[in-house]
């Protein structure tokens, strides 16, 4: 497992890159933090994100009302 800041990965993203693709999990820190783990999904089922992450993909309906929707959003309804 490798750790690297936030600068570095920003700076070797490609690289870092293959080096997940080829198995490697990856720590990224700041300030000697770890804020997250760069690993691959390789093989993984991922579920789909909706409309939002594939424009391709059909319309989701997610069947919330209105007052649902405006505390979402942060109003009243």
């Amino acid at each position: 497992m490798k750790r690297v800041s936030v600068n570095e990965a920003k700076a070797h993203f490609s690289a870092l890159m293959k080096d997940v693709e080829s198995g490697e999990v990856i720590i990224v820190t700041r300030h000697d933090k770890p804020i997250m783990e760069m690993r691959s999904i390789a093989g993984v089922q991922v579920p789909q994100l909706g409309a939002f992450a594939d424009p391709g993909s059909p319309h989701v309906e997610v069947g919330w009302s209105e007052a649902e929707l405006g505390e979402l959003l942060g109003g009243s309804s």
